[in-house]
């Protein structure tokens, strides 16, 4: 290692600290050779994340190369004109302009070579006018390009000519070995030009297991201008990604923690749209009439409800992992609720326990009455749409799909999850959790089959509700949750009839069989006469559609 003091930062060089791979070997030597080719002043440095990355030991597909002296789409072009004199497979190209109405302040060329995606840009300096959220954006040094970065462990360069690790700030290697997220320059003005980098310096320490410089701390803690600036200047879209990849990543009870105790909670799970940033919600209209609700007023209480959420999540990875349960996907059923004032904070304090099943008689429905199978599916079907009453999944849907630009599949799916969470039957304090009582046996039937497809992540959920002040080690919860995931399995092992052939269908008779049985105008009646009689079913496997017709007439003059 040797050192250079330049004009304004002290450069440090290592040589050849990182192991990189044959494809990456031969992806830069393929791009030196067009540089050398066609643009010979020009010099190319994988910038940021890939070189990070490669220092910590892990692979990266994040590769972004620096250009001092041209933009990223000319030197595509020079790529492509390469191929096509060459008869060479071409490479596609895709440019995205500068469009500062979306925060691209920065023309990107990304061209996709033999399976490598990489993304071209030139080395610029940023300069903010105040108050504006726009920088003014042009061709700079790797010096003044290093310290316009966000984190000195994001400012390092990876020279393609001399094969050595630029750190232009001189605390790069430093902060990675150390164990330290700092700002290259003062942070104050650093969070003030974009305050978005507050959040990503908290998602990479919860990522890495990174403490934070006591420089970084004081200046959102102490100067509350950055969380003004934040309010002002970063839109809810941007501010929502970045969330949602905080409480995605490795460490999402730190991370909400980390924000609760920089006073950034009610800023960052607020759905009121349109009063933050200047128009990067692009479904603003929308979001208005839809996300009508005061922010949520973060007490002790639902503090400490969401940080056990995530923490038990957090704890039951390997366990999750092991029942092949998104981890995204849980994790996004866990948070979602945090970002709409109008729902409890996942699970409200008073929605019922989740009781274990009784291994000998869950699935045995042979001592259920007629009677008893209409009380208790009706309960449960009146439960249900009391809940769906009050709270519609269009609003959870499109709360993720505008403000963390959640896919609209992946929103419906968390909004089910969310719905089969808090539609999961009651259990009377009078049952002995051994014996699960006829009535609660058939509501959970009924539970199951209508939310088969996310049982498990749903149980997950409860079984965390369950152990809100359970102070038991994280190998006892594991095994909880082993024991609840299990009843999942046994659930789908012995209604395989329901798995493979659909949602809630009844067997022996169908919807048009039961309209005409129930009359003109009972439209809203044979949805539930349906559900009700695929219970009939179970309980009477060999039951005739004689017998289930019989039923349904005594059933009729209790739907309404």
């Amino acid at each position: 290692m040797r050192s250079l003091l330049s004009r304004r930062v002290r450069l440090r060089l290592y040589k050849s600290p990182l192991s990189s791979s044959l494809a990456e070997d031969n992806l830069f030597a393929f791009l030196e050779y067009v540089q050398k080719l066609y643009a010979p002043t020009t010099q190319l440095r994988v910038a940021g994340g890939w070189v990070r990355d490669k220092l910590r030991g892990t692979d990266s597909e994040d590769i972004d190369i620096a250009l001092n002296d041209l933009q990223g789409a000319k030197f595509a072009r020079f790529i492509t004109k390469f191929q096509r004199e060459r008869n060479l497979p071409p490479s596609s190209v895709g440019v995205v302009k500068a469009n500062s109405e979306k925060s691209k302040h920065l023309e990107v060329a990304t061209v996709t070579i033999e399976g490598s995606t990489v993304d071209l840009v030139h080395l610029r300096a940023e300069q903010y006018m105040y108050g504006s959220r726009v920088p003014e954006v042009t061709f700079a040094t790797p010096e003044d390009d290093a310290s316009r970065r966000d984190l000195t462990i994001n400012a390092l360069f990876y020279n393609l000519h001399t094969r050595s690790v630029e750190d232009f700030t001189g605390r790069g290697v430093e902060d990675l070995r150390a164990g330290v997220i700092r700002t290259p320059r003062e942070p104050v003005q650093t969070f003030l030009d974009d305050p978005l980098r507050v959040l990503r310096a908290l998602r990479f320490a919860c990522e890495f297991g990174f403490k934070l410089d006591p420089a970084l701390v004081s200046a959102v803690m102490e100067k509350r201008e950055v969380v003004g600036a934040m309010r002002r200047k970063v839109s809810r879209e941007r501010i929502g990604i970045e969330v949602r990849k905080m409480l995605s990543g490795k460490d999402p009870a730190r991370a909400f923690s980390l924000l609760a105790s920089f006073d950034l909670l009610e800023l960052v799970f607020n759905d009121t749209a349109g009063k933050m940033g200047e128009g990067d919600v692009t479904d603003l209209a929308l979001s208005e009439t839809i996300f009508q609700y005061p922010p949520r007023e973060w007490t002790e209480s639902i503090q400490k409800r969401a940080f056990h959420f995530l923490n038990y999540l957090q704890q039951s990875r390997m366990t999750l992992a092991s029942c092949q349960i998104s981890n995204v996907e849980a994790t996004s059923a866990i948070f979602t609720p945090l970002f709409l004032s109008a729902v409890p904070v996942i699970v409200p304090d008073d929605h019922p326990s989740l009781s274990p099943p009784a291994e000998d008689q869950d699935m045995v429905f042979d001592d259920v009455t007629e009677e008893e199978i209409i009380e208790s599916a009706l309960a449960f079907l009146k439960q249900r749409e009391i809940h769906l009453s009050k709270q519609d999944s269009v609003q959870t849907v499109e709360m993720l799909k505008v403000h963390v630009k959640w896919p609209k599949p992946a929103g419906k799916r968390v909004a089910l999850i969310l719905e089969a969470v808090a539609t999961y039957p009651e259990v009377g304090n009078e049952l002995d959790i051994q014996h699960a009582s006829v009535k609660h046996r058939v509501k959970r039937f009924m539970w199951m089959t209508q939310y088969y497809t996310v049982i498990t992540p749903a149980l997950t959920i409860l079984t965390a509700a369950r152990n809100l002040e359970d102070e038991s080690d994280a190998t006892a919860q594991e095994a909880m949750l082993r024991k609840y995931l299990d009843m999942a399995t046994t659930y789908v092992k012995g209604n395989n009839d329901v798995y493979n052939n659909g949602v809630n269908r009844c067997h022996r008779i169908g919807g048009k069989v039961v309209q005409t049985a129930l009359g003109p105008g009972a439209n809203k009646d044979v949805a539930r006469a349906l559900r009700v009689l695929q219970v009939w079913e179970k309980v009477h496997p060999e039951g005739s559609q004689e017998e289930e017709l019989a039923f349904l007439q005594r059933l009729a003059p209790q739907l309404s």
